[in-house]
């Protein structure tokens, strides 16, 4: 797969595109539809899948304000992206001068001189350019003058609703792991390295590893059974989100005990992967209560991990 950073590292020569272009927050299943239509396409007629993606996300740049914590890093997106099949990735820096350009600049220059586009496959409320002018009517418009087919994928909806990145959020606010991995097709995960805590886990007889991560959405503060992607290798284990109540603790932080597990995890980046949470954040009156929950905790997610072999 050949990663393009830029609209200026696009080479010479890429033509028969079928394109694909959105943020992709999540890769979830609706993305993966259009994905795999884009590279149906693309084996019909001999030419290249191509998707082109955003960072950061627009709305970070249009609505700062509103802007929602990532489902998926931009690595872990290239990486699924490759996965599927996808021949070229190009990402685009999201500037306010990129969200300025006209949609007959983002299509004449961008779509069809520069990458070749002889399909755009888009859903179904897919609209561009400067204050969202474009949209499907335009894109078939264009098409008819300039020499590209235009598809529509509809939503994929599951148990009555459409599949999107905002219900994903919204399952994830909730504790709801499970039923977010029904929506991405695998489970939900946050990257992020490894750094020094403050050890209480270790003084409790349960040596976490502290997980400091940039701008993803992070669970309802709880207990978690978790799969972690170290290397090339999986771990199982326990994780925790809250802010440490039973010592008065402020910051939401991420800590993840592993079964099993023994060494040094300082400044490694893992990938912790959410299968079921188990319970909810609680406040306890000393530690020997903390620990016996701990450990049924423990308990609980071997039961749950065991049962998801």
């Amino acid at each position: 797969m050949n990663i393009i950073r830029g609209i200026a590292a696009i080479p010479t020569g890429l033509n028969r595109s079928v394109v694909t272009i959105g943020n992709f927050d999540g890769v979830h299943l609706g993305h993966q539809q259009l994905l795999k239509r884009v590279i149906k396409r693309a084996s019909e007629i001999n030419g290249n899948s191509v998707v082109i993606t955003f960072e950061p996300h627009p709305v970070k740049v249009l609505r700062p304000d509103k802007a929602p914590h990532q489902l998926i890093s931009l690595q872990e997106k290239i990486e699924l992206f490759q996965s599927y099949g996808i021949n070229v990735v190009i990402c685009i820096e999201f500037t306010p001068e990129f969200a300025g350009k006209s949609p007959d600049e983002f299509v004449d220059e961008l779509l069809c001189k520069k990458i070749g586009a002889k399909v755009i496959i888009v859903g179904a409320n897919y609209k561009f350019g400067k204050g969202q002018s474009g949209d499907i009517n335009y894109l078939r418009t264009k098409g008819k003058i300039l020499g590209f087919e235009v598809e529509v994928i509809e939503p994929v909806e599951i148990k009555g609703g459409r599949v999107s990145s905002s219900r994903i959020r919204e399952h994830l606010l909730n504790g709801e792991v499970d039923t977010a991995a029904g929506l991405l097709g695998r489970y939900y995960a946050i990257d992020g390295v490894v750094t020094p805590g403050h050890h209480r886990g270790m003084q409790l007889g349960y040596p976490t590893a502290n997980i400091y991560t940039v701008d993803e959405a992070i669970p309802k503060s709880g207990i978690y059974a978790v799969r972690v992607l170290r290397g090339h290798g999986i771990l199982e284990g326990v994780c925790y989100i809250g802010n440490q109540p039973t010592f008065a603790g402020e910051r939401i932080g991420i800590e993840v005990y592993l079964f099993n597990f023994s060494g040094e995890l300082y400044h490694e980046h893992l990938r912790v992967q959410f299968v079921k949470m188990i319970r909810d954040e609680q406040k306890f009156d000393n530690k020997e209560e903390l620990i016996r929950q701990i450990k049924e905790d423990v308990a609980k997610a071997r039961d749950v991990l065991g049962k998801k072999q």
